[in-house]
């Protein structure tokens, strides 16, 4: 493994205009497919605000390239980390990991959210869902390695523009709780919020519905470990 790369931690809203632009340019952009990315310019102008709603961190060299980049948006008692990609040439030498251990427990000390949540590609999904966009067995053991654990849901990413689709094969992991089984409520309150604030109305659709059913477990949803979810 080749050594890991000289880097600052630095939040979004102190970077520069051209750092902003390779952040989503060349960091997030090649790392997601299009439906799962917030669209640039409405993401850029939050992004250089400092209280927006959404947080980010970059790792940035002593060059000023920013390398990676983890995003989160609050949801009053919910923290939902949307977003942690690396330059394709630098992952797999301890950038992303040491930037999500940096940024994570900063927000969660800031917000004192009650769940902190990321959605991850599901690994065991068809064999092209993650085609250019990385290893997602790689990803997961890395979350594990970082204390993620999954919600067993039937979970879809709401449609993040107008025109865009929901997302599909993946999965919600819990990186931080309050408890060891989640509530209903908690649950429900934060995917009507999100689906709300992202389609424009509260969603009355089976697969929503059927999402929300799910949720409704009277003893609370467990969690299970990343590795139970690998393709092999």
């Amino acid at each position: 493994m080749t050594d890991k790369p000289v880097v600052d931690y630095v939040d979004s809203w102190l970077l520069s205009p051209e750092q902003l632009a390779s952040l989503y340019d060349d960091v997030l952009n090649p790392s997601f497919p299009v439906d799962e990315l917030m669209p640039r310019e409405g993401l850029l102008t939050r992004l250089a605000q400092q209280d927006s709603g959404v947080c980010c961190r970059a790792a940035v060299d002593p060059a000023g390239r920013v390398l990676a980049a983890i995003i989160a948006d609050t949801y009053s008692r919910v923290l939902l980390l949307s977003y942690l990609a690396v330059l394709p040439e630098f992952r797999d030498r301890g950038v992303g990991s040491g930037l999500a251990r940096d940024a994570v427990p900063r927000w969660i000390a800031r917000y004192r959210p009650a769940l902190a949540l990321a959605e991850v590609e599901d690994p065991r999904g068809p064999a092209d869902a993650d085609a250019g966009h990385g290893d997602a067995d790689a990803r997961m053991r890395l979350y594990e390695g970082l204390g993620g654990l999954i919600l067993p849901l039937p979970y879809v990413q709401p449609a993040l523009s107008e025109g865009a689709e929901r997302v599909r094969n993946l999965l919600l992991m819990v990186f931080y709780a309050h408890t060891e089984r989640i509530g209903a409520d908690l649950l429900v309150g934060f995917l009507t919020d999100y689906f709300t604030s992202c389609e424009g109305r509260t969603p009355t659709d089976a697969e929503f519905t059927g999402l929300i059913t799910a949720c409704r477990r009277t003893d609370g949803v467990p969690l299970l470990k990343p590795s139970e979810y690998l393709s092999v």
